[in-house]
Order: C-alpha cells, then structure tokens, then sequence
C-alpha cells in the first residue's frame, strides 16, 4: 500500500490529469451536464429575479468556443440580462459572466472567431464588449429558437436604449493623414463596419471598408482587440461608461438599468475615451504568389505534438501509417477504448491544444 501510495506521488499534474481523463466514466462528462426539471427553481435564477423588474424567458446548454479553446456552459436569458454559468450538479449553477441584452451581438460567421471544426446548422456566432464566441447547441431547433430570441431582445432592449446616439473617438493610424482623431456620431445599431465606413469620410481617405479594420483598447486589459466587423462599437464604449458609474457608487448593479438622464451627463464628464480607445488601421496585405516561374523549395512538414503523442505508441513512421496496422495509443491507452463516437474526450483535447 505505501509502494502504491509513493508511486503515484510521483506522478507529475499532466499525467494525472490524463490518467483521470482516460480512465474515467465515459458517461460522466454527459451527466454532469443534464438541464435541471426545473429551471425557475434555480438559485441563481432567483437571485436575478429578487428586486428586479425583468422576467426568466430561456435556459439552454451550450458549448462557447473562441479560438483553440470549447467550454462547457449553460445560458440563462431574461428580459434585459443573459447570464452565462458552469453547472456544478443538476440545479446548481456557478455564475461566470452576465452581459446586458442592448449591448450584445449575432453574427453566422464562424471562422474568424474559432478554429476546428464546427457544426453550422447548429452553431452561431454571439458576443458582447469585448468578446466573440460560436456557441454551438445540442439541436438545430435549439440553435434557432435560441437565435431567434436572442434577435428579438436584443432589438426590444435597443429600442429602450438611451442615449441612442454617442460621440465615439477614432484614432487613425498608419493611414497617411494628417489628422490624428476624429470624433463620429454613433448609433446604438451601427456596426464596426459602418463606423470604419464613416471614420474613412471623416479622414478624407478614399479606400474600401474591407481594407481596413477597428481596433479597441480597453484602460482595464491594455491590449489591442481587433473587431470582425458586427459588433456594436456604441455598446463598447458604453459597456465601460456603465462599468465606471458602477465602481464610483452611482449604479446599481452592472445587469441592472441605468438612469437615462443622468448618464447621458455622466458620460459627458466622465470622457468616455479615457476608457477605451478605438484604433483605425489599414488590414495586413496578403504576401504575393509565388511566381511559376521560381524554383518552389519544397517545405518539411513540421510534426505536430497531437501526431506525436498518437503515433509514439504504435508505429516509428508518422509520415508513413500504411507501414502499421495498428490503430494507434495515446500514453498506452488503445484509441479504441479513449474516444467515445470517434472522438477524444475534451479535457484530453483541451491539454493537447494547451500543449501544442
């Protein structure tokens, strides 16, 4: 037993991490994440429920992914507010973020935001400041009935939304213009692409939209965001006014409506560029083509540590699988007995992907 007990001591956090992965349940992942009977009886929906004027309308499972990385999370959509939470048993639930409705954004192209392969017919793109994911849902009637209500709340909470006009400050560079800044009128409904489209006429510069693209830094994070295109700049900079009012004592809550009036003056005083600030750049050419009449080095095939950690088990020629026969290991587990319908299991993936 103490030989036991030294052995696994010795193991190191990745290896355990896979060991657990490999070895446990492999219906575990998909009970954790059953739907409560009840949603409304959730704690979590009562506490956005108590002292608010706003409704429960919609809970549903879903997977956001961004970039390399796909986490498990459960949405809660009420009239003004959509919570997004882990689920720690059947009805209890962690929150992890909460986003205004007015300040949110859809969008149905997916390859911009996340790598791999996705699932159209039941995925779409939504976001809020400053983010984008492809939230991918168990049915195509899920994903629509989600995307349907998302578009009409959205619309509703924007409708109420004041001030529905604000002054926004774009800063030019790299565009060969004397002028450094310049201040737009925008509204709470244009998007990223209507603001570069109005920030080009204001520069003076004769261009396409798709040549150049808005960027936001936000005071908080200090890095650069580039914007696809569809989100909603008017949220951004509102979304920080918001959360500035909130810090000093002069809001209620970051879900809960403001005071029109009042913040209308506050954003005046406040200045909200200070905040965030929006970039507008020339896109990175592409490289030219290769001419035909160039000699081509042929280029090597750089081995990839997904393809390492598979092949290392079964066959000594990666580039080569027809010399073996064997399906392949991962760490001395047959793939056959890992993977559930053909697939790894996620925390195995998300290590891989974190790895490599």
């Amino acid at each position: 037993q103490r030989m036991k007990y030294q052995s696994y001591r010795r193991q190191s956090a990745p290896s355990l991490v896979l060991t657990k992965a490999l070895t446990r349940s492999r219906t575990l992942s998909r009970e954790s994440f059953q739907p409560p009977v009840c949603p409304e009886s959730c704690s979590l929906v009562h506490s956005f429920l108590a002292g608010f004027d706003r409704a429960f309308l919609l809970h549903g499972h879903v997977q956001l992914r961004t970039g390399m990385q796909t986490q498990d999370r459960h949405l809660f959509l009420f009239t003004d507010v959509l919570v997004i939470s882990k689920a720690k048993s059947a009805n209890h639930f962690k929150q992890k973020a909460q986003v205004r409705v007015c300040q949110m954004w859809t969008a149905g192209y997916m390859d911009e935001v996340c790598e791999g392969s996705m699932s159209p017919e039941r995925s779409f793109v939504m976001g809020w400041p400053t983010c984008n994911y492809v939230a991918t849902f168990r049915s195509t009637e899920d994903k629509e009935k989600w995307l349907s209500r998302l578009k009409s709340r959205i619309r509703e909470e924007k409708e109420s939304e004041e001030p529905k006009t604000i002054p926004l400050r774009v800063y030019g560079k790299g565009i060969n213009t004397f002028a450094v800044t310049k201040t737009l009128p925008v509204s709470n409904w244009d998007s990223t692409n209507e603001v570069v489209r109005l920030a080009l006429q204001q520069f003076g510069i004769i261009g396409n939209v798709k040549d150049f693209q808005l960027w936001v830094i936000s005071k908080k994070d200090n890095v650069p965001y580039p914007l696809i295109g569809h989100e909603f700049p008017f949220s951004i900079q509102m979304s920080h006014v918001i959360q500035s009012l909130s810090q000093r004592g002069e809001g209620r809550d970051a879900a809960a409506p403001p005071v029109h009036p009042q913040l209308a003056l506050q954003m005046e005083q406040l200045q909200a560029y200070k905040h965030c600030q929006f970039i507008l750049k020339p896109r990175p050419s592409e490289p030219p083509p290769l001419s035909s009449e160039l000699p081509q080095k042929p280029l090597k095939r750089r081995r990839s540590f997904m393809g390492w950690a598979f092949w290392r088990g079964s066959s000594p020629h990666p580039d080569h699988p027809g010399l073996s026969t064997s399906r392949g290991c991962l760490f001395g587990q047959p793939l056959s007995r890992v993977c559930v319908e053909d697939a790894l299991p996620r925390p195995v993936m998300d290590m891989l992907a974190f790895l490599y």
